[in-house]
Formats: structure tokens, C-alpha cells, sequence
């Protein structure tokens, strides 16, 4: 075996690793923004209540931001039963590349929950617009 070759497996093996590592903190990352939306939501809502203010209608917001961790939860399970499969494709007599379906919905379930997050913030900023009171004097 050449040195080049040693090189190349190493590199092919960090990165496989590097690969796992980003797709897990873009797993955190769509948990995050979309539960702190919902608390946020939430933190709000109940500021305005206790303020004896009519609260606006942030249902269509904060189903869309639990959907968004949904879709997140789903994405975890679907990218840890493709490790799996992978593992399975290493160490037992499985074909190869039966886990690239997996690896698809994944990033379909976590393309979707940011999609979630981007909907709800959306509903949520047209429900302040039409909730701000009118300005005074033209100010």
C-alpha cells in the first residue's frame, strides 16, 4: 500500500466523520430555532395576557413551529436507523447503498422542519403587523 493511498483513506474517514458531525448540528440548530419560536410564542402570549391586552390568534404559528420539531424528531430517528444500515452494510452480507432512501428522508423531514420554522415566523410576523395599533399623527 503507498503513503497516497494511506492519506486517501484517512481523508475519506474524517470526513465521513466531519459529515455525521454537521448533520447533527444542523439537527440542533432546526430543534432549536423551532422550539425557542414556540417558547418565544408562548413567553409572548403570555406577557400580553397578563397585560389585560387582547392576545392575537398565534395558532397557526406555533402548530407550524410544532410541526417544525417534529419533523425534526422524525429526521433524528431517519439519519440514526441510516447509520445503522450503514453499519449493518459494513459488518453483514446486506447490499450496499440500501440505506440512500434513508438519507434522502432525512433531508427531506429536515428541509421541511425548516421550511415549518419559516412558515410559522411568517404567520407570526403578518399577526404583530395587523396587530400593532395605528400610528398617531402620521409618525
Amino acid at each position: 500500500m503507498r503513503a497516497g493511498d494511506d492519506f486517501n483513506k484517512e481523508h475519506a474517514i474524517e470526513t465521513y466523520k466531519s459529515l455525521i458531525q454537521v448533520a447533527l448540528q444542523g439537527l440542533k440548530l432546526l430543534a432549536l430555532v423551532n422550539g425557542g419560536a414556540a417558547v418565544a410564542l408562548l413567553a409572548y402570549l403570555g406577557n400580553v395576557a397578563g397585560k389585560g391586552a387582547a392576545t392575537p390568534d398565534m395558532r397557526v404559528p406555533m402548530i407550524s413551529y410544532l410541526i417544525g420539531l417534529t419533523l425534526c424528531g422524525l429526521a433524528f430517528m431517519t439519519s440514526y436507523a441510516t447509520q445503522f444500515i450503514l453499519h449493518n452494510e459494513n459488518i453483514a452480507d446486506m447490499p450496499r447503498g440500501s440505506h440512500k432512501r434513508l438519507v434522502l428522508l432525512t433531508a427531506l423531514l429536515a428541509l421541511l422542519s425548516l421550511a415549518a420554522f419559516f412558515v410559522g415566523s411568517l404567520f407570526a410576523a403578518s399577526v404583530f403587523r395587523m396587530s400593532q395599533p395605528p400610528s398617531v399623527g402620521g409618525v
